[in-house]
């Protein structure tokens, strides 16, 4: 629902973490403490991509992802098929970045069942 755009009958699908999961733990302790594990692996910090995407992402952090992807596309197109909200994509913004991702995620899914 939340991916319309991506093709389930032919493709193989992971469940990816925008935010990698190895980089937990250089969270900073405020945001560990504010949002924990639970969030960090919840559908605030995760999507859906087709396998070899996520494969070739691996570990990237997401910013680095981003731009590397974005850089002979349409960086707003791909921000919104990926559901990633247009502020600082680095880890030491997760605060701002979950905040802004959980607007994303409540506007799309009251958009579908209007």
């Amino acid at each position: 629902m939340l991916y319309p755009n991506l093709d389930y009958r032919n493709n193989n699908f992971h469940q990816d973490h925008l935010h990698p999961a190895s980089a937990y733990n250089d969270l900073e302790e405020k945001d560990k403490e504010k949002y924990g594990w639970q969030v960090y692996n919840s559908i605030l910090n995760l999507q859906m991509l087709d396998a070899n995407e996520n494969e070739s992402k691996n570990a990237k952090p997401l910013d680095k992802w981003v731009s590397e992807q974005t850089r002979n596309k349409d960086m707003q197109k791909f921000m919104e098929d990926h559901l990633i909200p247009d502020t600082d994509l680095s880890l030491s913004n997760f605060s701002d970045f979950v905040e802004k991702r959980k607007t994303i995620l409540v506007q799309r899914i009251k958009k579908m069942i209007n």
